[in-house]
Parts: C-alpha cells; sequence; structure tokens
C-alpha cells in the first residue's frame, strides 16, 4: 500500500510538470514580419547619468509617447508591461508618467468618443487581482476598457512550479481581499497569497507597444513611475510594419475593432531604411542570424539590462573566435526600485563570458538607483547593411526562447544614413563617457563567484527566477 502512495504522489507530481513542459503560447504569438519600407523614422532614448558632479537625467521616449496619443484621430493601441504609480513615497520620489498618460487618453476619449483605444497591460499592475490598481480603474470609469493579458494563455517558463499551480491551484480563482504588506508601495492597497502564488509562475507580457495610424513607436520603456529615471531606447515610424504590429496585438484582445483591422499604411517609397516587427522566439532568431552572418572586421554593439541567454552567449562567443569586435555595454542589476540586488545574471554571466573569451569587450552602465534598460544590438558588417534590433526583449532564456509576450523591431538601413550614424553616435558616448560618466570598465563589478556564477546558470536552466 504505501508503494502505491508513492507511486501516485510522484504520478501527481511529475504529470503537471510534463504538461507544463509543452505549454505554448497564444496562437498569434512569434510574429515574423516582412521587411518593408518605412519613414519618418526616429531613434528614442532617456539616459540619466553623472555629469560635473550633477546627475542629469534625459528624456525623450514618454514625451513622443504623449504626443502621438495627443494627435491620434483614428486609433490608439498601448500595450504596456507596467502601468503603475506605486513605490515607497517616503524613501523615493519619481515623476507621475501614469497619471499624465492616463489623463492624455481620458482627453482623447472625451474629445472623440468613436476613437478606439485599445488598452493592453500585465496582471501585475493589479497584483494578479488582489485589487483594482487606481488609474486602470479610472481608465474603464471614464469607457476606455483595460484588457488584461490571461496569463494562463503563456508558455510556463517555470514548469517546477506552473505545472502545479496550472493543475492544483488555479482552480481557487482570485480574491481582491488580502492582508500581506503590499511589496511595492507600504501603504498601497494589501495583497493575498492566491496572488502571491500566481506570482510565482514568473510569466508576463512584457511589450511596449504604442501604434495611431500616425505611427508606431516600440521601446524597452515603461510609462511607470518607478522606471521614469530609467535608461532606455525605442523607435518610432511610419509604414507597412505597423500593420503586422496591429495584427499582432488585436491578437491579444477579444473585441474585433475592424476599422483598426482595416488600417491599411501608405506605400514608403524611399528604401533606404526597411523595418520589420518581431516577437517571442522570432527575436532571438533575428539576433542569432545576424551574429552568425557577422566574420572577421565585423562589429556587435550591444546595449542591454539582461543578459543571460545561454544560446545567445555562445554565439556571441563563436562569433569572437571568427574575429568579430564585439562589445557590451550592461546594467549592473544591482538596483531594483529601492532594492538591492546581486548582480545576477549580468556580473556572473559577463565575467565569466571574458574570461573564456578575452577579446569580448564589456563595460558596466553606471546607475544611480535607476537600471540601464536598453535592449539593443547594432549590427555593423563590412560588406553588407548594418541591422538593428530593439525593443521589449531582454537577451535571456525568459523573453527570447517563447515564454514571456515581447516585441522588436528590426531595422535594416545604410551605413551613411543619418540614423545609422545617429545609433552609433549614442553607443560610442556611452561607450567612451563623452560628455558625462555613463560607463565603467569590466574589472570595476568583475564577478568571480563561484556560487552566483552556478546560481546563474540553475535560474537560467529552471525559470526560477524574475529575468
Amino acid at each position: 500500500m504505501k508503494i502505491k502512495i508513492r507511486y501516485i504522489i510522484i504520478l501527481l507530481l511529475l504529470v503537471p510538470f510534463i504538461y507544463s513542459l509543452f505549454t505554448k503560447n497564444y496562437k498569434n504569438s512569434n510574429l515574423d514580419g516582412e521587411f518593408y519600407p518605412a519613414k519618418n523614422v526616429d531613434f528614442l532614448h532617456d539616459l540619466t547619468y553623472m555629469k560635473d558632479g550633477q546627475l542629469v537625467k534625459d528624456q525623450s521616449i514618454f514625451k513622443e509617447q504623449i504626443k502621438l496619443i495627443a494627435n491620434a484621430k483614428e486609433f490608439i493601441i498601448l500595450d504596456l508591461f507596467l502601468y503603475n504609480d506605486e513605490y515607497d513615497r517616503s524613501k523615493m520620489d519619481f515623476a507621475n508618467q501614469v497619471e499624465e498618460m492616463t489623463e492624455a487618453l481620458i482627453k482623447k476619449h472625451k474629445e472623440d468618443p468613436s476613437l478606439d483605444i485599445v488598452f493592453i497591460t500585465d496582471e501585475l499592475n493589479n497584483f494578479y487581482g488582489s485589487y483594482k490598481q487606481k488609474h486602470l480603474k479610472r481608465l474603464e470609469t471614464e469607457g476606455i476598457k483595460v484588457n488584461l493579458v490571461n496569463l494562463n494563455t503563456i508558455r510556463d517558463s517555470n514548469p517546477l512550479y506552473s505545472g502545479l499551480y496550472r493543475f492544483y491551484i488555479k482552480h481557487f480563482g482570485q480574491s481582491d481581499k488580502g492582508f500581506i504588506k503590499n511589496i511595492f508601495d507600504p501603504q498601497g492597497p494589501k495583497l493575498s497569497i492566491r496572488s502571491f502564488l500566481r506570482l510565482l509562475n514568473f510569466k508576463a507580457n512584457h511589450r511596449k507597444v504604442l501604434i495611431t495610424e500616425e505611427a508606431a513607436l516600440v521601446s524597452s520603456s515603461n510609462p511607470h513611475d518607478p522606471s521614469s529615471k530609467h535608461s532606455n531606447v525605442a523607435v518610432k515610424f511610419y509604414g507597412k510594419a505597423m500593420e503586422d504590429l496591429i495584427k499582432s496585438e488585436l491578437g491579444l484582445v477579444a473585441d474585433k475593432y475592424e476599422n483598426i483591422q482595416a488600417f491599411k499604411a501608405e506605400e514608403v517609397l524611399d528604401k533606404n531604411i526597411k523595418i520589420r516587427a518581431i516577437s517571442e522566439k522570432k527575436i532571438f532568431d533575428a539576433l542569432e542570424e545576424n551574429i552568425l552572418k557577422a566574420e572577421e572586421g565585423d562589429q556587435i554593439n550591444i546595449g542591454i539590462f539582461y543578459i543571460a541567454d545561454r544560446k545567445l552567449l555562445k554565439s556571441l562567443a563563436d562569433a569572437s573566435k571568427r574575429g568579430v569586435e564585439i562589445r557590451i555595454i550592461a546594467d549592473l542589476n544591482k538596483d531594483a526600485f529601492g532594492l538591492e540586488k546581486n548582480g545576477a545574471p549580468n556580473r556572473p554571466a559577463l565575467s565569466q563570458l571574458v574570461d573564456e573569451n578575452p577579446e569580448i569587450q564589456v563595460r558596466w552602465y553606471q546607475t544611480h538607483g535607476e537600471q540601464f534598460h536598453t535592449k539593443m544590438a547594432i549590427f555593423s558588417y563590412k560588406d553588407k547593411d548594418p541591422r538593428i534590433i530593439l525593443g521589449s526583449a531582454n537577451f535571456t532564456r525568459r523573453n527570447l526562447q517563447n515564454y514571456n509576450l515581447e516585441t522588436d523591431l528590426e531595422l535594416s538601413l545604410s551605413k551613411d544614413s543619418d540614423l545609422y550614424k545617429e545609433v552609433e553616435s549614442y553607443y560610442e558616448k556611452i561607450w567612451t563617457n563623452q560628455d558625462g560618466n555613463y560607463t565603467v570598465p569590466l574589472e570595476d563589478y568583475y564577478e568571480d563567484g563561484k556560487f552566483l556564477r552556478l546560481l546563474w546558470k540553475i535560474q537560467e536552466f529552471t525559470g526560477l527566477c524574475t529575468w
């Protein structure tokens, strides 16, 4: 009898785990868009840095988002991972970005109630059902529907836990009555146990997309108050690739929005800049393809918040052995909204990468409580047009191997284009500390601790981490 009970217990644990391994993202994920000519293409960036002993905050992305909302005449699509203003106000102070964007959306809705506004966000903002975040609640009160992506439709990145959650826990539903102190804002609404259990799935709709009939803007930034000092990048453009983005976003919502589906961007005749939209694992495929194309004399420049995907790290190591010059500017992974982190995964992963591949160059972005939240790779070839990939996806297993929902753009442009020169200038400025103190050498935060070097690999492999 004891043996039978043991086998039953093993079966009850094993079946959910196996099921979790084979889960998939929603059917419209993995967008693999075609390249289309684009116009009115702008590279936008936010930078926080020290200059002459003073902290400088140079921000442009949020301003452009507000401008696009204000100018919209036909529709607005917003897909934003973080949309809340919750933090410990006794210790920190941030810009009121969420309130400003909420007001801009409500104003636009009142000016033209017939204008379609599609607002999509992640369940995290309501802390997975513990409460209704006040700004999301206000949008709904004013007649703007808030679409929360159901995380059960997203592939499980943490199968050791998520299978058990799907089989045995999720059926108890959610509760908006909690008693646990809010981990974001001590004065905020209480959290429920069931919401914490949902959190432990470690999955997200991580996209940062804004589309109107005037332009699309794909970014690494969240209009989230505690993120308002982060360094980020974005591209705004007009062209047929907007239609792929629209199809991808409307695949997340139940409503048809026939007017938006009928949108057709005018054909762009100038082919100097071409853009395609990519999402989920297709972002990894694009990165891998461009790395594999790189040969001796080519250069890859990366600016990244998290980098840990071991397939990608191996590809970069192999490229370095072929004679490709590789430079990486990475966040120190030491700050997270007032909390101090242990440096994983970047510090152990990149320290080991350079140990094994000394030709690869790494510098750390020197943050001051905020984050270097950029996610970008620049591919400069001797005999081919440059490529740039940027957007919401960190270079980790969760972001690149079809777990989280992500959206990036891939740009193909000529070396003599103003846009390419602008992006190159941005990177060189922070690499060489032109007109400010941006980055420090690898040695300043080199990590050789055996425990941390092992820990990040275990976390990356199992999904037992937030990155």
